[in-house]
């Protein structure tokens, strides 16, 4: 009775720690622990999965300094996965600081889902089509399997094949030549199966999830499609092409007409977006109109894919980003209109020396606003989303960097490590010792010790755009 009891007590706690939804704050970063590439906290890898693939990624790091981290996780709650992949890679700083060379592989048990995310200095190299195709050959068959361990390692052994050698990320493989032969089918397959879903989608989103929708929150410029629009370009187009294209002679004309169309879509968004902040721009809503040029500034990215047009509208992206920024504003005290902001050369005697430092740092960038009629002026602050650098506790600069960090008491597989992390402040010079908890060892990232460093290792200060793709099964 006893040994039945042990036996169910144990049962219940392997499901509440598998059942544990992860924060970015909670998931334990190997990496400053014992250099594993691996975190596996809910143990979906085995010892000797972990164990492979941070011998795979250690030899590609040493080689080509590009950091990879996997992350396992049974949940992470009603999270977003492409925003919780995001805010995890800038928190970990996976790559080199100065070539952004990092890549996070997230899997979500849960949601069923796998997540490539890219550095700046991977997408060309790992672009989102690559990785979609590394997901849907390599890894979602064997996860559907049931066979994590086996998918994880295929796609990691194909992204190390790509990185050292790139134009392996343009082979086809049989596989993939037969779903190529059979496209009329699937193309008819996937018109009638859009055909029956397309709806369900419209009516579960129509109250909210549309522009002339209305409980449809207007807090900012958007790039959200009216419900006509969307039954023509998302429903009723994709339909007749899907159905017309397979009837064609040529494969050069299939593929042809379904880049043409995406590319129309495209256009559609980027229109889109610029009609709504030229909206916004009318109510005088200057900044939150360059934040959202800044939070699409991936359009760009549009570029490689559809280089006509996107390639032309770079500029005028840039153009109309910096437009919003330095747009005639009306003076906070008098109303009086206000054409431009000071220049660089003239806007010092208006900053204090932190300010000034700060710009000199370029962790903040300052614009100075000076009124031509009271001679009331103030200034708008703008944090370089790429800095370093953090605000000093003690004189409240952005100019806190860290110096060193240290294992004060180190994590074992029962109890949590302390990290003593020393940043001092490059304006006052001052230092700040900040202890930062270091999450419990699981059992399976012990056993990577025998490929990686006993030591703590460390993430580069890499930086990511949100590049990559996700697949779900």
């Amino acid at each position: 009775m006893k040994s039945l009891t042990l036996l169910l007590s144990f049962s219940i706690l392997i499901r509440l720690v598998s059942a544990q939804s992860f924060t970015i704050e909670t998931v334990p970063n190997t990496k400053l622990v014992n250099n594993s590439y691996v975190s596996n906290p809910n143990h979906l890898l085995n010892e000797a999965a972990v164990s492979q693939i941070n011998v795979l990624l250690d030899s590609l790091e040493r080689k080509t300094t590009v950091q990879v981290a996997v992350v396992m996780l049974g949940s992470i709650g009603d999270a977003d996965v492409f925003e919780f992949a995001q805010s995890l890679f800038k928190r970990w700083g996976i790559g080199q600081a100065k070539s952004d060379n990092g890549l996070l592989i997230l899997y979500v048990q849960d949601q069923r889902t796998v997540r490539f995310h890219t550095g700046f200095g991977l997408e060309g190299v790992l672009p989102d089509a690559i990785c979609k195709r590394i997901q849907i050959q390599k890894m979602v068959p064997r996860f559907k399997e049931g066979d994590i361990n086996a998918g994880m390692i295929a796609g990691v052994e194909e992204v190390v094949s790509i990185i050292n050698d790139p134009d392996a990320g343009e082979v086809i493989d049989a596989a993939e030549e037969t779903i190529m032969d059979n496209e009329g089918g699937l193309s008819i397959f996937a018109a009638l199966l859009w055909f029956i879903i397309g709806p369900f989608y419209f009516f579960s989103q129509r109250k909210s999830g549309f522009a002339n929708s209305k409980t449809f929150y207007h807090n900012g410029p958007h790039t959200t499609i009216k419900k006509g629009n969307w039954w023509l370009w998302y429903f009723l187009l994709p339909i007749l092409l899907l159905i017309t294209i397979p009837f064609l002679s040529s494969r050069l004309i299939f593929y042809g007409s379904i880049y043409v169309f995406l590319m129309l879509l495209a256009i559609g968004k980027y229109n889109r977006m610029i009609a709504s902040a030229n909206d916004w721009l009318s109510k005088g809503e200057y900044r939150t109109v360059y934040e959202f040029y800044q939070k699409y500034k991936g359009v760009i990215g549009l570029a490689i894919l559809f280089p006509i047009p996107f390639a032309f509208l770079i500029s005028n992206f840039k153009k109309r980003k910096l437009a919003a920024r330095q747009h005639p504003r009306p003076c906070l005290k008098c109303n009086q209109l206000i054409v431009a902001p000071m220049t660089e050369a003239t806007e010092d005697e208006f900053l204090n020396a932190e300010t000034i430092f700060e710009e000199n740092l370029k962790s903040v960038d300052y614009d100075v606003w000076k009124c031509p009629n009271c001679g009331d002026f103030h200034y708008e602050m703008y944090i370089n989303p790429k800095t370093k650098y953090s605000v000093c506790p003690q004189c409240n600069t952005h100019a806190l960097y860290t110096v060193n960090s240290s294992t004060k008491v180190s994590a074992t597989t029962s109890s949590t490590g302390i990290l003593e992390v020393v940043k001092q402040c490059k304006f006052c010079h001052k230092k700040t010792i900040i202890e930062e908890t270091i999450p419990e060892i699981s059992t399976s990232s012990d056993s990577s010790s025998s490929s990686s460093s006993d030591s703590g290792g460390s993430w580069g200060g890499g930086d990511s755009g949100g590049g990559g793709a996700s697949s779900s099964w």
